[in-house]
């Protein structure tokens, strides 16, 4: 008797397109009711993923050249990284905490001074080239006034948040090993997704699968290592700066710029702001100037540093990022904001390039066209008076993309 049931098949008659339907959208209401249950979790799987994300070109280039068991190999990457960040949290992290709790009860104190402040600086008069500028004539008690009740409430959230944040940083180890082992299992097993994902995907569908992924890919790469170089730039340009001209807690002042280069657009306003208001109330400063005049002063550095990042870091580094207007990046940190905190604002960016992929794809398929080609923007040419500062950071970023590009090459063969 021939065997009609082969080992594995099954023999159940196929569903009807309406049941296949109906079953496909319970399952994604029932996916979605999931997520929010488990809201609290999503948050550290995510950034999970993206920590082995981040160390598996460099986990495939160390097991391909010393041919160590990739799991091993994991282990010791993570336990590198874990070491790294939990010296530097305990270390000059707990230093850096102090700073930031003084800078706390530094602002808070602002509030008491305002009046004063406020009257002083409504009788002063300075210089700008050869002319003079008499704040008496100019009236502007009123407009500082209503500047001062306005900044009250702001200053005593600040100085409560930066507190808060300080005592977070020290606080969340549960939290970071929790991440960690759920990324060493991400990371062993990162070289199965790919396979994974084409498993599920129909044939027709998998070269627009591979272009749509290689792109994604390319964006998620380019975001997270030009977001490291710009942080690290430009934290230790301000921290190396605001300590040339003596302002206050140089360094908290840097380390904030360097994490709030991680918000778009909003990040360095906010660092700004900070950096601005403890200049005002500096009672002194080695340059002999007024607390108007060296806060002037401050402003000026930051618009500095605004620009040579502006013009000459983010298209060097940020090159390879898909071009997103300013309107779209703002658009999305206020949306990422209400969905999901601060993380959200965090990844806006990259998640906004990233739906721009997916959706023109999806605009394609519905009308009819050809897919759109996302293709990567290429870093635009320096003038030569530049090249010093280009050639470092194109070495800088030349060491970040070595083993990536060796692994996306294996991962396309």
């Amino acid at each position: 008797m021939t065997d009609q049931n082969p080992r594995g098949h099954l023999t159940s008659p196929p569903w009807q397109p309406a049941t296949r339907l109906v079953i496909a959208v319970l399952g994604a209401l029932l996916g979605i009711l999931l997520l929010y249950l488990l809201r609290s979790l999503v948050i550290p799987v995510i950034f999970a993923f993206l920590f082995a994300y981040i160390l598996h070109p460099l986990t495939s280039w160390a097991t391909n050249k010393t041919r160590i068991p990739r799991g091993l190999v994991a282990f010791l990457a993570l336990l590198l990284s874990a070491v790294l960040i939990l010296s530097v949290t305990t270390g000059l992290g707990v230093a850096f905490s102090q700073r930031v709790v003084d800078l706390a009860s530094y602002l808070s104190s602002i509030i008491e001074q305002l009046p004063a402040t406020i009257e002083s600086l409504a009788n002063q008069s300075f210089k700008i080239w050869r002319f003079e500028v008499d704040l008496r004539e100019m009236n502007i008690s009123p407009l500082l006034t209503n500047l001062a009740s306005s900044l009250s409430p702001l200053l005593t959230k600040a100085g409560s948040l930066i507190g808060s944040f300080a005592v977070a940083a020290i606080s969340g180890a549960t939290t970071f090993l929790l991440m960690i082992v759920m990324s060493f299992y991400f990371l062993v097993d990162f070289e199965k997704l790919r396979p994974a994902l084409h498993n599920i995907i129909p044939a027709s569908y998998q070269q627009d699968f591979d272009h749509l992924l290689t792109q994604t890919n390319r964006i998620w790469r380019a975001f997270l290592r030009g977001q490291v170089l710009l942080g690290v730039i430009v934290g230790v340009s301000t921290s190396v700066l605001m300590t040339i001209v003596g302002l206050d807690f140089p360094i908290a002042v840097g380390v904030i710029a360097g994490f709030m280069e991680l918000i778009p657009m909003f990040g360095p306003v906010i660092t700004g702001i900070f950096a601005t208001l403890i200049a005002l109330f500096q009672p002194v400063n080695p340059w002999g100037l007024t607390p108007l005049g060296y806060t002037v002063l401050i402003i000026g550095i930051f618009l500095l540093i605004q620009q040579v990042e502006n013009l000459i870091l983010v298209p060097r580094i940020m090159g390879e990022s898909l071009d997103i207007h300013p309107l779209v990046v703002f658009i999305a940190v206020l949306a990422g904001g209400i969905l999901a905190g601060f993380f959200g604002v965090l990844l806006a960016s990259p998640v906004a390039a990233t739906l721009r992929l997916g959706t023109g794809y999806l605009y394609s398929k519905v009308v009819e066209i050809a897919p759109p080609r996302m293709e990567v923007v290429k870093p635009s040419k320096s003038r030569d008076r530049l090249e010093p500062l280009r050639g470092w950071i194109r070495r800088l970023r030349d060491r970040f993309q070595a083993a990536e590009e060796e692994v996306e090459n294996e991962d396309v063969e």
